[in-house]
C-alpha cells in the first residue's frame, strides 16, 4: 500500500456537497488513510484510531498520507503533548470498518485539504457498499 494517497480531495468536496454516497464512495474506496493513535499507557494491542468532536459531533480524523499525519502532528503539538503518537495505513474498507455509529469522517483535519463527511453521508456510503 503507498505511504501517500493520491485522494482528489477537490472530487470529495464535490461529492460531499452534491450528497453523492455513490460517487463519494469510489473516492473513498480508492485510496489509503493514515489513522493516528496515542500509545496507551497498558501497551495493549488494540489500535484506536483518533477522534475528534466538532460542533457536537464525533468524526474519525484520517490522513490521505503520511505527510499530511506528520503536518497535523507538528500543527497540533499542543494536543498531543508529551505522548507518543503512532499512526497506521489502511485501504478505504478499513477506513469505513472504523467509523463508530453516528460518527462522522474528518480527512486532513486542520489542513487545507479538509474534508468533512457528516455521519449521515457516511452511513449512505456504508449502505452504497453494503457495508452496514
Amino acid at each position: 500500500m503507498p505511504a501517500d494517497s493520491d485522494l482528489n480531495t477537490n472530487e470529495c468536496r464535490t461529492a460531499i456537497q452534491q450528497r453523492d454516497a455513490a460517487s463519494l464512495a469510489d473516492c473513498l474506496m480508492a485510496h489509503s488513510y493514515v489513522l493516528l493513535h496515542l500509545r496507551d499507557e497498558d501497551d495493549s494491542d488494540e489500535l484506536g484510531a483518533l477522534t475528534a468532536e466538532l460542533e457536537g459531533s464525533p468524526y474519525l480524523v484520517a490522513f490521505t498520507g503520511q505527510s499530511s499525519a506528520a503536518e497535523f502532528v507538528e500543527l497540533r503539538a499542543d494536543l498531543f503533548g508529551d505522548d507518543e503518537v503512532g499512526g497506521f495505513i489502511v485501504n478505504g474498507e478499513t477506513l469505513l470498518d472504523y467509523i463508530a455509529e453516528g460518527y462522522g469522517l474528518l480527512l486532513n483535519a486542520d489542513l487545507n485539504s479538509m474534508c468533512r463527511v457528516d455521519s449521515e453521508l457516511v452511513a449512505d456510503v456504508l449502505d452504497e457498499l453494503n457495508l452496514d
